[in-house]
């Protein structure tokens, strides 16, 4: 199998379906536990919990009701179940998500309908008859035992824990994934020989690391961009860990190659054109796509966050000009970055030195 780094390449996508990436972390007098956000299906409800969650809402609030096999509960100021942020949220429902496992991460509302506000719940094993009634927004992925074991607590028979259970934090694990390129939600489909682009954009200012895997294989000395090519058809993954000092993301693509593996790996010429390198008082750019379609030109840095984005798109044979400055105006520091085109087909990529 045929898989390489693109070594200086600018990387041009076309969007993924994924948003940012969060992830929350509680910490509780009977230990912590991690759930992600899923802010890409249903930005209301997670957005708001977000907000919460960074003013230090959930701060040394407690679970103030605890149904064995089915629900914990937070989010009452009060402490009662009765309290909220003094305001409400439309529901937002997903076909996507389910309640069919514990963990499961909703918001807690009264019958009547868009009164979410604060209070969520999650759950400690499935609960199917929930479903499309109330807004699911996340799911636990770590430290499980901990919410089964709150869920096992004493309580009176009003469900409130004869010993609060105390939140003592509840803050964001922010990776700051922006987009995912291919989207990961479905099957990527790609001919035999033929180069994919994978790319996960970031925006964090922590320090990133990536480790990505071909079929479970590791590819050393990788960043935010892979580019790989499969000569068996068939099934393969792809997959990239991604860690900060907060926390650590696996994304998963499932591949299909299709097509013989006979077929001459002489790939059609696709370039992204820079000149001149390195980069003083500007560039032009040209592509050679051989596709007509209307390409999107970005520069990134390294991390992968967005640092100019040209306002006209640029389609085959055609050029444009970037003077080296950033959305704001002003000039990037001598450094190298990533040029990106981008269209609904085909993506192409090189990297620019800035002296």
């Amino acid at each position: 199998m045929k898989h390489f780094m693109m070594i200086l390449v600018l990387l041009l996508f076309c969007l993924g379906s994924l948003s940012a990436l969060h992830f929350a972390c509680w910490e509780t007098s009977m230990g912590n536990f991690v759930a992600e956000i899923y802010d890409q299906w249903v930005p209301i409800t997670a957005n708001n919990f977000i907000s919460l969650a960074n003013s230090g809402f959930y701060n040394n609030l407690i679970f103030h009701r605890v149904v064995a096999g089915f629900v914990i509960q937070d989010g009452c100021p009060q402490g009662t179940g009765y309290g909220g942020p003094g305001y409400t949220i439309q529901d937002e429902f997903h076909p996507n998500l389910f309640h069919d496992q514990a963990g499961i991460l909703a918001m807690a509302r009264t019958s009547a309908p868009n009164s979410a506000g604060s209070q969520y719940y999650i759950t400690l094993a499935p609960t199917p008859h929930l479903n499309g009634n109330y807004a699911i927004f996340g799911k636990v992925i770590e430290g499980l035992d901990n919410v089964l074991a709150i869920g096992q607590v004493p309580v009176d028979a009003n469900d409130r824990p004869l010993t609060p259970v105390n939140i003592h934090n509840l803050r964001m694990l922010d990776l700051a994934i922006y987009d995912v390129t291919p989207s990961d939600s479905t099957a990527v489909q790609v001919d035999v020989n033929e180069d994919l682009m994978f790319v996960i954009e970031m925006g964090s200012s922590l320090l990133t690391d990536f480790v990505w895997k071909v079929d479970g294989m590791e590819e050393p000395g990788l960043d935010f961009i892979f580019e790989s090519s499969f000569s068996s058809p068939g099934p393969h993954t792809v997959s990239c860990l991604i860690s900060n000092s907060d926390i650590s993301h696996e994304i998963v693509w499932n591949v299909i190659a299709e097509g013989s593996s006979a077929q001459d790996e002489i790939l059609p010429v696709r370039s992204l054109q820079i000149w001149p390198q390195p980069l003083r008082e500007g560039v032009k750019i040209s592509l050679d796509s051989g596709e007509p379609d209307e390409y999107r030109i970005a520069v990134h840095d390294l991390k992968g966050r967005l640092l100019f984005e040209l306002p006209d798109g640029l389609k085959q044979g055609s050029q444009t000009f970037w003077d080296g400055c950033d959305l704001q105006g002003r000039r990037l520091p001598a450094g190298l970055y990533l040029i990106r085109a981008s269209s609904a087909k085909q993506s192409h990529a090189k990297r620019c030195l800035i002296f």
